[in-house]
Formats: C-alpha cells, structure tokens, sequence
C-alpha cells in the first residue's frame, strides 16, 4: 500500500493548461497514490487510471474533511481536496496526505470555516503542501494554525511568503530535521522565488474573478485558478504542476524516515 496519498483537486479543476497527455509525460510513474471519489468509492490510482477520471470529472464536486461521508454514502464523485485526502488516509490509515495551494482565511473569517484548518487540528494525518493560497491572509492563517496547536515545518526555511506570489515573510514553527509525519504537523515546501509570477496586478484581477463567479453559484478557487492561468498563459498551471510533483517527491523520503523510525533503525 502507499505510505500517502496526493490529493485529486488541483490536478481535476486547477491546472487548466495541462492536458491528460501532458500529465502522463511529467508525472513520475511510480506514484500511484492519487486519491478521488467515484460513484462514492475511493479510488486510489496512478496518473493514467486518473486520466480517465479527469475527462469526465470538470464538472464534478469537490470532497472535502465535511463532506466526504455524505459523498460515500450518497454515491457521488468528486475530486479530494487536501482536507478531502487526509480524511481518505484516515480510512486507510495512511500517516499523510499531500496538497499544493492549500486553505487558509480571509479578513473576517474563522478557522472554523477553513476545511483544512480544521482537518489540521482534528485529525491524525499530516499534511505537505506548498503555502496556503495567495488570496488568504498568511499571517492570520499561519497564527490560526499555531493557536490550534499544529507544528508548522519548512523544508529547509522557517518562514513562509506566499504561493504562486511572494508576500509576507511569516514565521513558522521551524526548519524540517528529518521529523516524520504526525499529528497536528503541516510541512511546507515553497516555490522558488524566481519561479513565482511578479506582476501581482494579476492576483488583484483573478480575486475579483473569483467573487463574480462565486456571486453566480460557481466555486471560487477554480475560478481564481482559472483566471491566473489565463492571464499567465499557462504559466500558473505549470508551475503548480512542479510543485506538487516536488511534494510527492519529499512524500516518498517523509515515509521512509517514519517506516525507519518504526523500524527502529
């Protein structure tokens, strides 16, 4: 069995310039631990099984840590958000689940309306990602996380400055030393700098997108993903792609340290 699981959502809604070609050709092909939900079971596949769930499946819902048994015991399908994924792990008992963009809260919001904020404080599996994502308030996050007792660790940083944008350098709970995955822990795996898009004019307008098309019913972070994409000319969507595949790569060493810690070696 994988020792994680990759979450479904970005890969189905958010990467809107990769084709299932392409994700076949840059995925690493040993990785058959990405998780979504089909007709209410949980399919756990590699990249070309997933393929042929992504054709059908732009239209499909989004599962997260609330509404994942409902979707089970409904029969329904759905791409794994990262909240979505650790409550799949928990059903496999798997220690981790790994994201890119993950939530984070907005002025005026609780951590109680943040899916992964709450996952994070409830549940027994860790999360990897790269950032909470840019439109979220990453100081505020990151203090809502700390209050809730979740260690925060970065790979080789202790502070974390945005997503696809740089921001606010914020502090974390520390640098990674070779810790496994546990309960209430959150790593943090940033893009390189000189990767990120400057011209945050770009987020401005892909927020606002984003409003209009959740006042129209819409989800709103695909929608945001979307209008990125669009204005990057795809460049969003590859960049994001890089990153997840960098994730799962410090995934695989996460779970050989945890399965050498066990081991007692």
């Amino acid at each position: 069995m994988v020792g994680y699981l990759a979450e479904s959502a970005l890969l189905t809604h958010g990467l809107r310039s990769i084709s299932e070609e392409e994700l076949i050709r840059m995925w690493p092909q040993d990785s058959a631990s990405i998780a979504w939900m089909e007709d209410g079971r949980l399919s756990v596949g590699g990249i070309e099984d997933f393929c042929r769930f992504r054709k059908k499946a732009q239209d499909f819902d989004r599962v997260n840590y609330q509404n994942y048994e409902y979707y089970a015991s409904n029969g329904k399908s759905g791409a794994l958000t990262a909240s979505g994924t650790m409550k799949a792990c928990e059903g496999l008992g798997i220690a981790l689940a790994v994201t890119c963009g993950m939530g984070g809260l907005m002025e005026g919001q609780e951590p109680k309306e943040c899916h992964d904020l709450q996952a994070l404080a409830n549940s027994p599996v860790s999360l990897l990602a790269v950032s909470p994502k840019d439109m979220f308030d990453l100081g505020r996050t990151i203090k809502a996380m700390e209050e809730a007792g979740i260690t925060i660790l970065g790979y080789h940083s202790d502070v974390c400055d945005g997503y696809m944008f740089e921001g606010e350098k914020v502090k974390i709970s520390g640098c990674w030393r070779e810790e496994a995955p546990s309960k209430n822990t959150l790593f943090l795996r940033s893009i390189q700098t000189e990767e990120r898009i400057a011209d945050k004019e770009i987020l401005s307008q892909a927020f606002q997108y984003g409003q209009e098309q959740k006042i129209q019913g819409r989800a709103f972070h695909p929608a945001v993903n979307a209008k990125i994409d669009e204005l990057t000319e795809g460049y969003s969507s590859r960049i994001q792609l890089r990153a997840l595949i960098e994730n799962i790569a410090w995934a695989e060493e996460l779970i050989r340290i945890g399965r050498e810690g066990r081991d007692g070696r």
